[in-house]
C-alpha cells in the first residue's frame, strides 16, 4: 500500500520574517523617541536655592579629601526632597557627599556589581536629587549640569576597574562602558533636564496596541501582495491622471518644494523683500483644496451611481487620503533626531519641523472636507450663490474674530472655511466662466491684496507667516484674495493646462507621485536637510567636509534615506498608488459606527500629531484631550483600521470591535496610573472601549441562538 504524500510545510517567506523584525525594531524605537518628555524651559541663570544646588552639584563632579558638597546644599534641600543627604569614603580616596540609600539603579534593580561603583552610584543619586531640587522650586538647570554629573560617574566606573579589579579588569570595563551607556540613553531620553519617572507600563501598552493595530492592516497588504496575477507581458499604457488629481498634485508639490526654497534662501541671508514675491507664487493652498474638492464631487458622485451611500464614499476616500498621512509619523519621529544630530540651533529646528509637517496639516483640513462633501454639494445644488456667500462671509469674520478675541481657533476656522470655500467653487465649475468675469475676478483679487498688504499694513509673506493658521502659513484674508487671482488665471488658460497635463512626461510625473508620494517626500527632506546642513557647514572647507562625512551627519541623512528606500519597496512599487472601489455595501448599525468612530478618531489623530510634534507632554489639550504621540499614533491608526473594516465589509467582524476596545485601553491606563487625570479621555476612550465591546457581543448572539436552538 503507498503511503499517501506529506503535505508539504508551509514556510514562511524571509520577507515577511524581515518585516515583522523591521515592524517591532521600529514599534520600539517609536515608543521609546515618543515618550521623551518636553525640553524644561530656560529660566536664565539659577539664583536662590537652585544657585545653591548648582553649586553643590559642581562640588560633587570635583570630589576631593572632604565631603565639600554638604556644606554647600540649599536650606531647604531635605525639606523640599525629603532626602537625608550623608557621606562616604570611596575606594579611591574621595570622600564623598551621598545619597545614603541610593545605588546603581538598573532594569533589575540596583547592582553595585562586584567591583562595588556603591560610593560613586550615590553620590551621583544626590546630584541627580538636585536637580530635582531645582526643578521644584521652579528653576530646572541647564542640560550640561545633568551631563556633568553622568560624565563623573562614568569616570568613577573605569577607574573603579582600575583601584579594585578583582582579577577581571577587562570586564568591569565593560561593564563600565554598559552602566555609561544607560546613562547617557537615560538622561538623552529625558533630554538633559530633571530626572523623572517614565509610564513605562502605558507606554508599552500603547507600543503593543499600535503593533496590533499595524499587523491587522498589513496583514490584507501582504494577502493582497501575494495574491497579485503576474503581469502580463505587454501591459497597456495606463491612461492619465484626471485634470482635478494633475491640478492637485502639482500645486501640492510646487507648495512644498517653494516653501521648502524660500525658508533655505531666508536662513541663508536672503532679504525678505526679495522673498515676498516668490510666497505669492508658492503659495497655491486654495487651488489645492479646489482641485481636492472637485476630486470630492467625482468620487461621490461615482459612489452614488454604484448604489452605495455616504459611508461607502467616506471610507473609501478616507483610506486613500490617511495612507500617504501615516509616513507623518516617520517624519515627527525622524527629523527631530536628524536635526540633533547635525546640532542644528533649536529655532531652526522649529522651523524645520514646521515646514516638514506642512503638507499634514494640508491633508488634516482636507479630510474635513472630503467629510463635508456630499453635504456641501447637496447645498450647492439648491442654493449655490447663498452657499458661497456664507462661506465667504465666514472666513471673513472668523479672521477679524482672531484679531477681536486674540485667540487662535478662529484661524483655525478660517482655514477651514477657505477650504470648504475653494471646494464650494469647484462644484460650481468656475474655471469655465466667460473670460471676462475670470479677468474681474484676477483684477479684483489682486487690487484687494495690494491695498490689504499697503493701506492695511498686513505683511506681504505669504508662506511662514508667525501665528498664521498652520495649514494655511499664511493669514486667511490675503490667501482668499491670492486664490480669487489664482483660479481666474487657471480659467483664463484652462485650454493650454488641459494639454499640458495630457502630455506623457507630465502625466508620468504625477503617477510616479501618486505611486511613491511617501518615499518621495521622504527623500525630499533628506535632500533638504542635506541643504541645511550646508548653511551652518564650518568655515574651512577640510572642516566643513570631515562634518559631511562624518557619522553624525550620515546617521541623520540615514534616517530619513533608510525609510524611504523601505517604504518604496515593500509597499509603494507594487500597484499604482489608487485604492481600489470595494464593491462590498457597508450596511447594519456596526458600518454607522465603525464609519464615525473610525472619522472622528483618524481626524484626532491627524491634527493631535500636527500640534505635538513629538515634544513631549507639554501639557496641551486639543478638545480637552492631551497631546501625546503615542495616543494621537492609536487614534490614527484605530481610525485607518475602523474605516479599512467599513471599506472591505469587515465592520460586523468580531475582530474588529476587540481590537477597537484593546485599542482604548492605553489612555485609560495611563488615567489609571496617575499619569494623566482627564475627564474628556476618560469619556471618550471609556465608552468608545464599553460600546466595542457590546459590539463585539452583539456579534456572537446570532451564532449563540443558532447553538441553542439545535
Amino acid at each position: 500500500m503507498i503511503a499517501p504524500a506529506e503535505t508539504p510545510r508551509l514556510r514562511r517567506p524571509l520577507s515577511t520574517s524581515a518585516w515583522l523584525l523591521v515592524l517591532t525594531l521600529a514599534l520600539l524605537g517609536f515608543g521609546f523617541v515618543a515618550s521623551r518628555p518636553s525640553a524644561p524651559p530656560d529660566h536664565g541663570p539659577p539664583t536662590g536655592g537652585a544657585a545653591a544646588a548648582q553649586r553643590a552639584i559642581e562640588a560633587l563632579t570635583h570630589p576631593g579629601g572632604r565631603p565639600t558638597a554638604l556644606s554647600l546644599l540649599p536650606a531647604d534641600f531635605t525639606q523640599v526632597t525629603g532626602v537625608v543627604p550623608g557621606s562616604l569614603a570611596a575606594r579611591d580616596g574621595t570622600v564623598r557627599a551621598v545619597h545614603v540609600d541610593g545605588g546603581c539603579s538598573t532594569p533589575w534593580g540596583d547592582d553595585n556589581t562586584k567591583w562595588d561603583y556603591s560610593v560613586p552610584c550615590k553620590a551621583h543619586d544626590l546630584g541627580y536629587d538636585l536637580l530635582r531640587y531645582a526643578d521644584k522650586i521652579g528653576q530646572p538647570l541647564a542640560p550640561d549640569v545633568r551631563a556633568s554629573l553622568d560624565g563623573r560617574l562614568s569616570a568613577d566606573m573605569h577607574n573603579a576597574c582600575r583601584v579594585n579589579p578583582m582579577d577581571s579588569p577587562r570586564t568591569c570595563q565593560v561593564v563600565a562602558s554598559l552602566y555609561s551607556a544607560g546613562l547617557v540613553v537615560n538622561s538623552w531620553h529625558q533630554r538633559w533636564g530633571p530626572p523623572v519617572g517614565d509610564p513605562i507600563g502605558p507606554m508599552l501598552a500603547g507600543v503593543a496596541v499600535i503593533g496590533c493595530l499595524l499587523v491587522f492592516r498589513l496583514r490584507g497588504w501582504l494577502s493582497t501582495r501575494r495574491a497579485r496575477p503576474p503581469r502580463a507581458a505587454a501591459a497597456p499604457a495606463p491612461a492619465p491622471a484626471s485634470g482635478w488629481v494633475t491640478l492637485g498634485v502639482t500645486s501640492l508639490v510646487l507648495l512644498i518644494f517653494g516653501e521648502s526654497m524660500i525658508q533655505l534662501a531666508r536662513w541663508a541671508g536672503v532679504d525678505e523683500s526679495w522673498l515676498w514675491p516668490l510666497t505669492w507664487l508658492a503659495q497655491l493652498a486654495p487651488v489645492f483644496f479646489f482641485a481636492g474638492g472637485r476630486a470630492n464631487a467625482v468620487g461621490w458622485q461615482a459612489v452614488f451611481e454604484g448604489g452605495g451611500g455616504y459611508r461607502q464614499y467616506l471610507a473609501h476616500r478616507a483610506s486613500w487620503l490617511l495612507r500617504p498621512a501615516l509616513i507623518f509619523v516617520v517624519v515627527t519621529l525622524v527629523v527631530p533626531l536628524a536635526l540633533e544630530l547635525l546640532g542644528i540651533p533649536a529655532s531652526t529646528n522649529a522651523t524645520i519641523v514646521r515646514v516638514a509637517l506642512h503638507p499634514l496639516w494640508l491633508l488634516a483640513v482636507y479630510l474635513l472636507t472630503v467629510v463635508a462633501a456630499p453635504v456641501m454639494l447637496a447645498l450647492h445644488r439648491r442654493a449655490a450663490l447663498t452657499t458661497t456667500l456664507v462661506l465667504l462671509g465666514f472666513v471673513v469674520l472668523a479672521e477679524l474674530g482672531a484679531g477681536w478675541f486674540g485667540s487662535k481657533i478662529p484661524h483655525y476656522a478660517a482655514a477651514f472655511g477657505l477650504a470648504l470655500l475653494a471646494q464650494q467653487l469647484a462644484f460650481g465649475r468656475v474655471l469655465a466662466a466667460r473670460r471676462r468675469w475670470l479677468v474681474l475676478g484676477a483684477l479684483a483679487g489682486l487690487t484687494g491684496l495690494v491695498l490689504l498688504t499697503t493701506v492695511g499694513h498686513l505683511t506681504p509673506n505669504l508662506l511662514g507667516t508667525p501665528g498664521a493658521p498652520p495649514a494655511l502659513a499664511a493669514p486667511a484674508l490675503p490667501v482668499l484674495l491670492l486664490g480669487a487671482v489664482q483660479l481666474s488665471l487657471l480659467g483664463l488658460s484652462a485650454r493650454p493646462l488641459n494639454r499640458l497635463t495630457a502630455q506623457p512626461v507630465l502625466a508620468g510625473v504625477v503617477r510616479f507621485a501618486l505611486r511613491a508620494p511617501m518615499s518621495l517626500y521622504l527623500g525630499f527632506l533628506a535632500a533638504v536637510l542635506l541643504l541645511v546642513t550646508v548653511v551652518y557647514l564650518p568655515s574651512p572647507a577640510s572642516a566643513a567636509l570631515a562634518w559631511l562625512t562624518g557619522p553624525r551627519t550620515l546617521m541623520a541623512l540615514g534616517l530619513l534615506a533608510a525609510p524611504a528606500v523601505i517604504v518604496f519597496w515593500w509597499f509603494e512599487r507594487h500597484g499604482d498608488g489608487s485604492v481600489p472601489l470595494h464593491q462590498t455595501r457597508p450596511t447594519g448599525w456596526l458600518a454607522h459606527a465603525a464609519t464615525a468612530l473610525g472619522t472622528g478618531f483618524a481626524t484626532i489623530g491627524l491634527f493631535g500629531f500636527a500640534l505635538t510634534q513629538f515634544g513631549g507632554d507639554t501639557g496641551h489639550t486639543m478638545l480637552g484631550l492631551p497631546l501625546d504621540p503615542i495616543q494621537n499614533l492609536i487614534q490614527l491608526l484605530l481610525g485607518v483600521f475602523l474605516l479599512h473594516a467599513v471599506r472591505t465589509g469587515l465592520s460586523a467582524a468580531t475582530s474588529t470591535w476587540v481590537v477597537t476596545a484593546l485599542a482604548c485601553g492605553p489612555p485609560l491606563l495611563e488615567v489609571a496610573d496617575g499619569y494623566t487625570a482627564d475627564t474628556v479621555t476618560v469619556l471618550v476612550h471609556g465608552l468608545t472601549a464599553l460600546f466595542a465591546v457590546a459590539a463585539a457581543a452583539s456579534t456572537l448572539l446570532p451564532a449563540r441562538t443558532v447553538v441553542e436552538n439545535t
